[in-house]
């Protein structure tokens, strides 16, 4: 055959470098096969593209640009229906695939009839990873067999690894330090806010953030209870609770995320340390309310988590606040207390919280918007006239630990805290706790 080759180029005067360069080309295709597919078991690292470009052996900039030319083949081929295994294509046809759905429905012709499902799924190429056989058909057209078979999605393993947690979980158990209210100093009706806000359950580095977590909590009961009555305590569930809102360890937004343990790991830790807090702390106050803020990383996980809490705590003393708002205020005596996670940006938020609630300004006068986002203790005084008559804007700080991505940034430096607020009837905020994290 190359001398026939070879022949032809001395008639025609082709340049016989062309063969060589079609041999380099589909080594060269090759090669970018393998690198590619390299690329896709990347993915399953779920580290910063830094550091997958140096176990590769490449630059970060190119890893990036092999990564979107590889997600962008596999989006396309996904539109196309190629949800089957190095499929066979000569002998499969795809009619109709729904990937909302997760249905489909796929024929091939064969020089013999099949027997079993088995045989049907091995004959069909069908990845039993992603898709199960529901139903299937023959019919003899000649000398062959044409197979139809209808498949549906096999459920992620993430959510079948949710499932099964869900429903051998157990409540972690845990012993309430007995203390002396009959010492307490201060025996009137006091109220208290506690917002712990981006935790991040689920960040790289958070690995044991439950550990710190728990210490916070503890430690700014302890030093509360045996001094102040704590009537009604405030308590903030939400505003990046969990690092990430998708199986794929990416925010609600879609972002790419620093992860050191999958989805599920990561809201079960949360959920088991928010369902613990939550008995801890309405054993300190005679009113416990809990107040859901969506964060700008897990709108959907924490919605989720924080419903699933209110159905497994059963307790009168509990006020669940966790319809979905970007805003929320509670009005204690008078204290007007304004909860968000702070990603909305604004320099006018007294302006729009007197006119979204109007009724609850008016009668009070200790105004304060308690938000995160930003991981940094900061507060703005806004006066007026009456120095009585103002609105404070806290951001408060966070827990968490710093990743690569704060890390590059240049986000360093902000220490790893918790506050709690202790609040007068009339006089507002009398005293601030604040437990500072190792």
């Amino acid at each position: 055959m190359l001398v026939f080759y070879c022949q032809r180029w001395e008639e025609t005067g082709v340049i016989p470098g062309l063969f060589f360069f079609c041999i380099f080309s589909q080594k060269y295709y090759k090669v970018m096969n393998n690198f590619k597919q390299r690329i896709i078991d990347s993915l399953k690292w779920k580290k910063h593209p830094r550091i997958c470009a140096e176990k590769l052996n490449i630059t970060e900039k190119q890893y990036i640009k092999i990564k979107k030319e590889v997600l962008l083949e596999r989006k396309i081929e996904k539109k196309k229906g190629k949800f089957f295994s190095n499929a066979e294509e000569k002998h499969q046809l795809v009619e109709s695939v729904d990937l909302e759905k997760g249905e489909g429905k796929i024929s091939g012709t064969f020089d013999h009839e099949p027997k079993s499902s088995e045989e049907i799924i091995k004959l069909l190429k069908i990845d039993t990873d992603k898709w199960k056989l529901s139903q299937y058909w023959n019919k003899q057209m000649g000398d062959h067999w044409r197979v139809s078979a209808l498949i549906s999605q096999v459920k992620n393993p993430e959510e079948k690894l949710l499932e099964e947690l869900l429903a051998n979980w157990k409540p972690k158990t845990f012993k309430i330090p007995k203390v002396n209210l009959n010492g307490i100093k201060n025996k009137n009706p006091l109220c208290g806010v506690m917002s712990l806000q981006d935790i991040h359950f689920g960040k790289q580095g958070n690995e044991t953030i439950d550990k710190d977590f728990e210490d916070t909590v503890i430690n700014l009961i302890q030093r509360a209870v045996p001094v102040h009555y704590i009537e009604t305590m405030y308590f903030v569930v939400g505003g990046d609770l969990i690092n990430m809102d998708t199986f794929d360890g990416t925010t609600t937004g879609g972002t790419a995320l620093d992860n050191c343990m999958t989805a599920t790991e990561a809201y079960t830790q949360a959920f088991d340390a928010m369902h613990w807090a939550l008995n801890y702390v309405k054993s300190y106050c005679k009113n416990l309310v809990v107040v859901y803020v969506p964060g700008n990383h897990d709108r959907l996980s924490s919605y989720h988590l924080v419903h699933a809490l209110s159905k497994s705590i059963e307790s009168k003393e509990i006020t669940w606040d966790i319809k979905y708002e970007e805003r929320k205020v509670h009005v204690w005596e008078n204290n007007f207390n304004a909860f968000e996670h702070g990603d909305k940006r604004s320099k006018n938020n007294p302006l729009i919280y007197a006119s979204e609630y109007p009724r609850e300004w008016g009668k009070t006068t200790n105004r304060t918007l308690f938000k995160g986002h930003i991981h940094t203790d900061r507060k703005v005084e806004y006066m007026t006239s009456n120095e009585t008559a103002g609105f404070i804007e806290k951001t408060l700080p966070s827990l968490g630990k710093t990743d690569y991505y704060h890390y590059s940034n240049k986000f360093v430096g902000n220490r790893r805290s918790g506050k709690l607020e202790i609040q007068h009837p009339t006089m507002g905020n009398i005293c601030e706790l604040t437990y500072q994290a190792l």
